[in-house]
């Protein structure tokens, strides 16, 4: 019979005691791995490769009953949020809506990592909108004499996947709605405020050009 020295000896329990070590580590990474992507799917994950734009990234798992996105804002990037009640003719974006609600975002111009969060209740056959980030609420809408036969039949969702990028002069929609036996609907979307300022002096311009 072949007989080990102490030396082989050592070296077949230095490579078991390393086999063993690497597998608990692989192990614990993947525990670890598993454990971020949770917190991904939870709280969602933005990864910022230009600090100019504004990111949005959508919460598949939100706790609260309705849809949830992270928000990354820059410095500097001062931002309206809208709420249209109007009619629409198509299930399209109108063109230049008319805000029936404005919220002004200022906190944000400092720059923002939050996230914005929006769920739909009926009320007597009447959608419900609250709105709200992680600290305040935003809206509480409820349109009143809505027509229709259990509220909008069409919906549009922002749908940001992973994560979506913004230039400073993009609007971003969030909530398109309509009921398509009145075509009464909801728009909830995000303007910058240096376009909602332009798109204010188009109007005047245009207005003081039919007199």
């Amino acid at each position: 019979m072949k007989s080990f020295s102490l030396s082989t000896l050592l070296l077949v329990v230095v490579i078991a005691a390393l086999t063993f070590s690497q597998i608990l580590l692989m192990r614990q990474l993947g525990l670890a791995r598993a454990e971020v992507n949770d917190i991904r799917r939870k709280y969602g994950y933005i990864r910022v490769t230009d600090k100019s734009k504004t990111y949005v990234a959508q919460i598949p798992e939100n706790e609260s009953a309705g849809d949830a996105y992270r928000l990354w804002i820059p410095n500097g990037s001062r931002y309206l949020l809208h709420l249209t009640d109007s009619s629409f003719e198509t299930n399209d974006s109108p063109i230049d809506p008319l805000p029936t609600k404005t919220v002004s975002l200022d906190d944000w111009s400092r720059g923002a990592d939050t996230i914005l969060s929006f769920s739909i209740y009926w009320e007597n056959k009447a959608p419900r909108i609250f709105v709200h980030t992680k600290t305040d609420e935003v809206f509480d809408y409820v349109p009143s004499n809505w027509k229709g036969n259990s509220g909008p039949s069409e919906w549009t969702w922002l749908q940001s996947g992973a994560q979506t990028e913004y230039s400073a002069d993009q609007n971003i929609q969030f909530i398109l709605c309509r009921d398509k036996t009145t075509n009464r609907g909801i728009l909830l979307w995000l303007e910058p405020h240096a376009t909602w300022e332009q798109r204010q002096r188009l109007n005047i311009e245009n207005e003081k050009g039919h007199f």
